[in-house]
């Protein structure tokens, strides 16, 4: 199965098109969000079913082919064009449209995590039941489509919503959760058919096993271990993203045969290694990066209790031996976390996978809970695409709205940027506190740019019939509040911007303060002209910078200040608005899939910290590449200083370390120990690449001979050999670590 999944390859459904159209022809003249889901449910009933040789756990998205060739040459995401989103994907407001020109924003994707716990608890049969109650309370004035414990505002458009609206939204949730029953009731026929023209015993009782599984989730609660791990699947299969806490969810069926004496506890691991494959397969081989299915283990319970358990270890050993790029993995760690479970994670970065990735409940929670998450709901976060933190099935936040280019905000600041900020006047900068209030108000000027970009992309998806119907069936509290996932009906919603550049920045102003305003070595006129030189004939400067001037990364106090500065007035001013859905805009430091530290580096010119035009800025919220000189310990306790609190999302720290530390235990208690400490001290994500310098140039040279050496690149990662040569170069220029 393993072999088949590296062969596979996502072509699309070629009937899809066609089986929509016979829907839609056949519901003229009925309201739109029920002709949708009309066709939906005419899809999950007329799509081909198919079960493949060997599956235990079954669903597979039509278009799904192995090609026979051995090896599949994997890719990675596209490059940069840098012209404002199509009208059809978001319809900036023209006034906006020279900040995507210019390459001061960057859209990006959306990531959504459904309620898997309420699926596991009740089925689809519950969800339909919950809408028929609500169906029953549409005359009820005083609810007007809102839960009574919410704590965030929706959209006055709520309140003003007709029954008759209201009716045809949740008739249109209960027809898709009635065409998906259909669906795994499909799957149940083709495993009785297969059973009875199957020859082999065994196999015969697989089939029949499945079609039972198919027959019982995920219409209703999973009673075995078997069935929780088909509920799994066909709950991601119905919303294919992120798979949230899956040892959360499978442990209860766990431990119940596990009680009775009934568990097979080597059918427990091979179908956690069968889970593994359909994950890895649902974006297939061609996809050469970990961005996507991105799961979660460990952390807290919604009480504050340790949530490790026995299926938590099923689930590393299945990184560990599978060493299959996805689904991305990450483990939660709290000051309750076993010692052994943390060593244990960090042997299963065995693998070569970079998998897993870890990060902090002390930060997160209390980051989400800054923003208005109950503290119950904020300790039941799980991880989605590269890094997003989403409230798991209660919230629309697992989203980066898009990225912001903070250096360039410096270089708009000082003149630079004429297409963005053509009025900028230097003579008025006469000292560090003029240069940072003028760079506050080029703050402002872009952070209203992103917000209007917001708002112009929230209401186009909110228009959507349903407000996407599927997750708005699985996302608590749209039932209740008869209000699609994308138009305010999640009990939490949250609009996310990453700022990249966050150590270029600090860098460059520390450089300024230094030369200019103190040391007063060259004026601020004659330190635009440099970099209008893009440094050409002041190479003695940009040594200087380098070796005299303070450098985020290195525990510094003048440049740790400034970093944190960044992030907190920028947080404050992008707070002063409102986004579209409610709630409000947060932040995050993820350069993301989209790699936007090589493509913003790209459309950036020199800046005052010595990087050249076209440079890559900073890869994550680490100091810059080559900067962070003064040992990992200084690294991380100049990123622990940061204000985490006001960073509930997507943020990550890349860490290049000595590929022998996991070729012992005492190598891997150093590494489990500097993870430990980070977070103790106030760090909030790790994730690591095992390899050195050296390694990294014969990859360059020799790629036929490195084809599975795997490097963290930005909040995934991907095979070396199959990176761009910018991206190779910056991160064989990143600072190697050896642990104290």
């Amino acid at each position: 199965m393993k072999a088949r999944a590296l062969r596979s390859r996502q072509l699309g459904d070629p009937k899809a098109g066609g089986i929509w159209q016979e829907s839609f022809a056949q519901t003229e003249g009925e309201p739109e969000v029920i002709r949708h889901a009309k066709a939906l449910a005419h899809y999950y009933r007329h799509q081909d079913v198919v079960i493949r040789e060997g599956e235990l756990v079954v669903g597979c998205t039509p278009g799904l082919t192995a090609d026979s060739v051995d090896e599949i040459t994997p890719a990675i995401f596209g490059r940069r064009t840098w012209e404002p989103p199509g009208r059809d994907y978001w319809p900036v407001p023209p006034e906006t449209e020279p900040h995507w020109r210019e390459g001061i924003l960057a859209p990006a994707g959306n990531h959504t995590t459904l309620d898997y716990e309420t699926v596991f608890a009740v089925g689809f049969e519950g969800l339909i039941d919950r809408i028929d109650g609500r169906l029953g309370r549409l005359s009820d004035p005083d609810l007007h489509g809102r839960a009574a414990h919410a704590t965030v505002d929706v959209h006055e458009r709520a309140a003003h919503a007709t029954i008759e609206e209201k009716q045809d939204f949740l008739q249109a949730l209960r027809i898709i959760a009635e065409g998906f029953i259909d669906l795994s009731n499909r799957y149940a026929e083709q495993a009785e058919a297969m059973a009875e023209a199957e020859d082999d015993p065994v196999r015969r009782g697989e089939l029949e096993t499945i079609a039972r599984n198919c027959r019982r989730v995920p219409v209703k609660a999973p009673t075995t271990f078997w069935e929780a791990c088909q509920c799994a699947w066909f709950s991601f299969f119905f919303l294919p993203d992120a798979p949230g806490r899956v040892d959360q969810y499978l442990y209860p069926c766990f431990a119940s045969e596990a009680e009775a004496g009934t568990l097979d506890r080597d059918l427990a691991q091979e179908l956690v290694n069968c889970l593994w494959i359909k994950y890895f397969e649902s974006v297939g081989a061609t996809s050469g990066v970990s961005a996507h299915n991105h799961l979660t283990l460990g952390g807290v319970r919604p009480d504050g209790s340790d949530a490790s358990n026995e299926v938590t270890y099923l689930c590393l050993n299945a990184v560990e031996e599978l060493k299959l790029l996805r689904p991305q993995v990450g483990v939660r760690w709290h000051k309750g976390t076993p010692p052994e479970l943390l060593r244990r994670a960090v042997r299963a970065l065995r693998s070569g996978t970079a998998n897993p990735d870890f990060c902090s409940d002390e930060q997160i929670v209390h980051a989400l809970v800054n923003v208005g998450v109950s503290l119950e709901d904020a300790r039941d976060f799980s991880l989605s695409g590269c890094h997003e933190v989403i409230v798991t099935g209660k919230a629309q936040m697992g989203s980066v709205e898009g990225f912001i280019n903070l250096p360039k905000i410096l270089r708009m600041t000082l003149g630079l940027e004429p297409a963005l900020q053509p009025d900028a006047e230097l003579s008025r900068i006469d000292s560090f506190d003029d240069l940072w209030d003028a760079l506050e108000a080029s703050m402002d000027l872009v952070a209203e740019a992103a917000h209007l970009s917001s708002v112009g992309r929230d209401e186009a998806a909110a228009r959507m019939p349903g407000g996407n119907l599927a997750a708005s069936l699985v996302v608590q509290d749209c039932i209740e509040r008869c209000l699609g996932y994308t138009q305010g009906g999640a009990r939490y919603n949250f609009c996310n911007w990453d700022i990249i550049g966050t150590a270029n920045l600090a860098d460059s102003l520390a450089a300024l303060r230094k030369l200019v305003f103190e040391k007063q070595a060259l004026t601020l006129e004659e330190f635009v002209r440099v970099l209008e030189a893009d440094w050409e004939g002041h190479e003695t400067l940009r040594r200087r910078i380098a070796t005299e001037v303070a450098h985020f990364g290195n525990q510094e106090a003048e440049t740790d200040g400034l970093a944190a500065r960044i992030i907190e007035r920028f947080d404050a001013i992008l707070k002063r608005r409102k986004p579209y859905r409610g709630g409000v805009y947060i932040l995050g430091t993820l350069a993301g899939g989209e790699n936007m530290h090589i493509e913003f580096g790209r459309i950036t010119g020199a800046t005052p910290d010595g990087r050249r035009a076209g440079d890559p800025v900073a890869d994550s919220i680490g100091g810059a590449q080559g900067r962070d000189r003064s040992g990992v310990t200084a690294l991380l306790n100049s990123v622990a200083s940061l204000p985490h609190r006001l960073l509930p999302t997507a943020t990550s720290l890349n860490v290049k370390l000595d590929p022998k530390l996991l070729s012992n235990d005492a190598g891997i208690d150093a590494v489990a120990a500097l993870i430990q400490s980070h977070f103790s001290a106030g760090g909030q994500q790790m994730q690591f690449s095992f390899v050195n310098r050296q390694m990294l140039l014969e990859a360059k040279e020799k790629p036929e001979l490195y084809r599975n050496l795997m490097v963290r690149v930005a909040g995934y990662s991907a095979p070396f050999t199959s990176l761009w040569e910018d991206m190779q170069d910056e991160i064989i220029a990143r600072t190697e670590h050896v642990p104290a």
